[in-house]
């Protein structure tokens, strides 16, 4: 086999506290300006009656106040159909660290930089066995180290792995993942200096937790990627296992595809023979999963919220984004992803600090929108553009419980489903965050039970010190 030799760039940075809001969009927006969140779907507006309607469990006001959320934050520009959150900067930004270092060997190859996928972050984070998820095993295809050796990062045990880009980041599996934040939360981490260890080890020693800005938003996004010729298969969540089934219920597992057909080939409503998930291997990495092949309906690309790949767009990325797109695509659709393919948005996180104990709702894409409870208390919202009324939403607002009982099951599908079992529930995960990694952990031995009704003051967490519900703070301070 020919000799690859892998080198990877050095990453700057510049601080924010230096400068100003314009120099700072201009310096961290992936595509353009920074687009803050948009008027008209209340943001950010009429908190004191959100915190009485969270405080009484008024679901009607705190699902209408979630959708509008998402179909806010979904909206795009004038100039551009991506949307507006494109333009935030993402958490690896964010975290970067202008004393990153690489070890020249040879003056010929480069001690790879350091990078971890998104669902090992979330592994880490576990420190109850009950609780992991044996994932499958997702290896780096080989043509695309060949072509993007610049992408190539290595993990915490020395394992090749594709560093984020700056518009991507990498999932360690088919997704394609964004974990974006407003420019408030962006300037906070930066100007506290939250992307240290020695910041979180110096709060921690004097009891000092993390506060963030008020305007903080910390949002995770998948796209999937579908070709333009062919037939795209999809896995589509159907309620594929009950609350108390504990093993792994990622996508890879549901074998329910609906198919999209962006040139017309296959009509909408036809059904068809569609395929995915090539090249991927067991957990322990020794075996090949078969390839999942079934029966589909083909629906309407209208039906997502999507990006046309343009040259332009593909300009823009570097090559670390390219790889994950790239990678993406061969393990969905065994084919290369090309300019005028199309990125689709099949689920996504939004956190928001307009309430101290945040506000948090997650959507992810159906092809029965209209049917159960996550369909319910959908606003009307004439000026929200695209297909929001598409996706199921759940909500994880700070609704009181008595005592003893346990919170209800908050969950996407799509993103924690290929992470933990299924019956959790997102706030008692993000409560938990905190310094130092050795003492938080998603189910640590104090409190373990992944649907009891935590608080930042509740006693199972008094030795960490808490990061005000963000997962982000420890997983990526260097």
């Amino acid at each position: 086999m020919k000799k690859i030799i892998l080198t990877v760039s050095i990453l700057s940075t510049m601080m924010l506290s230096n400068q100003s809001m314009s120099e700072v969009t201009k310096t961290y927006a992936p595509h353009s300006t920074y687009i803050p969140f948009p008027e008209g779907y209340g943001y950010n507006k009429n908190t004191e009656a959100l915190q009485k309607a969270t405080d009484k469990g008024d679901k009607k006001l705190i699902r209408e106040h979630a959708w509008s959320l998402w179909a806010g934050i979904m909206q795009s520009s004038e100039k551009s159909d991506w949307p507006l959150w494109i333009t935030w900067p993402n958490s690896h930004t964010a975290f970067s660290n202008s004393n990153d270092k690489l070890t020249v060997q040879n003056n010929k190859t480069r001690k790879l930089k350091q990078s971890t996928s998104l669902k090992t972050f979330s592994r880490d984070n576990m420190s109850i066995v009950e609780i992991f998820t044996k994932s499958p095993t997702y290896y780096i295809p080989l043509q695309v180290i060949q072509k993007y050796p610049n992408a190539i990062c290595s993990d915490e045990v020395g394992s090749l792995n594709i560093c984020d880009g700056k518009t991507f980041l990498n999932n360690g599996d088919i997704m394609i993942p964004t974990e974006s934040l407003s420019i408030e939360a962006m300037n906070d981490i930066r100007q506290k200096k939250l992307y240290l260890k020695s910041t979180l080890n110096a709060a921690y020693k004097k009891g000092e937790r993390v506060n963030m800005a008020k305007k903080s938003i910390v949002t995770k996004h998948m796209y999937w990627p579908v070709k333009a010729n062919g037939i795209t298969a999809i896995p589509v969540w159907k309620n594929n296992y009950p609350d108390d089934y504990t093993n792994y219920a990622g996508y890879e597992k549901w074998n329910t595809l609906i198919a999209l057909s962006p040139d017309g080939m296959q009509k909408v409503g036809d059904t068809v023979s569609a395929k995915f998930l090539y090249d991927v291997n067991n957990y322990a990495g020794d075996k090949a999963l078969d390839i999942i092949s079934t029966k589909a309906v083909v629906h309407s690309l209208e039906e997502f919220y999507y990006h046309k790949v343009t040259q332009e767009d593909w300009n823009n990325f570097d090559e670390a984004d390219k790889a994950i797109i790239t990678t993406s695509s061969l393990r969905a659709n065994n084919k290369i992803f090309e300019v005028g393919d199309y990125l689709v948005s099949v689920a996504m996180h939004i956190n928001t600090k307009e309430l101290s104990s945040w506000t948090m709702q997650s959507v992810w894409w159906s092809d029965t929108p209209n049917e159960g409870p996550y369909a319910t208390y959908r606003p009307d919202l004439p000026q929200a553009s695209g297909p929001w009324k598409h996706y199921l939403l759940t909500d994880v607002y700070a609704t009181p419980k008595n005592a003893g009982e346990k919170l209800d099951k908050g969950v996407n599908p799509y993103i924690e489903g290929v992470i933990h079992p299924i019956s959790t529930n997102c706030r008692n995960c993000h409560v938990r965050a905190g310094w130092p990694r050795s003492l938080a952990s998603y189910q640590n031995p104090a409190c373990p039970d992944s649907l009891a009704n935590l608080t930042p003051n509740s006693a199972c967490l008094s030795s960490i010190n808490l990061t005000d519900y963000l997962w982000i703070i420890p997983d990526r301070a260097r």
